[in-house]
């Protein structure tokens, strides 16, 4: 057998290991909710069970789209404001399976 990327023997190949792919965004079942901090409402996302990585992207990716500021916290998307639904609503439209939570 022969490496894909150097084209050498697999064993005497010095190519790291591919790395695996990250799970697909549909295989998250996220859940919104609102929840208030030293007397401010913010909008927390939990259940992304991902690496640091694609929870920042994603964190950053909700932050430009809503004007608003956040970050992660015990993993969990925390995000400045009252943006339930429009986060909802950005996630499905991402490609997540998301739900609001709480009332």
């Amino acid at each position: 057998m022969t490496c894909d990327r150097c084209g050498r023997d697999v064993k005497t190949c010095d190519c790291p290991p591919p790395t695996p792919a990250p799970p697909p965004p549909s295989d998250f079942q996220l859940r919104v909710r609102r929840e208030r901090r030293r007397g401010k409402w913010n909008t927390v996302v939990a259940g992304l069970e991902a690496d640091a990585a694609q929870q920042k992207t994603l964190l950053k990716t909700l932050r430009t789209s809503l004007g608003a500021g956040g970050g992660v916290s015990d993993g969990e998307l925390v995000l400045q404001g009252d943006h339930r639904d429009a986060v909802v609503a950005r996630l499905v439209e991402i490609g997540y399976r998301a739900k609001p939570a709480g009332g």
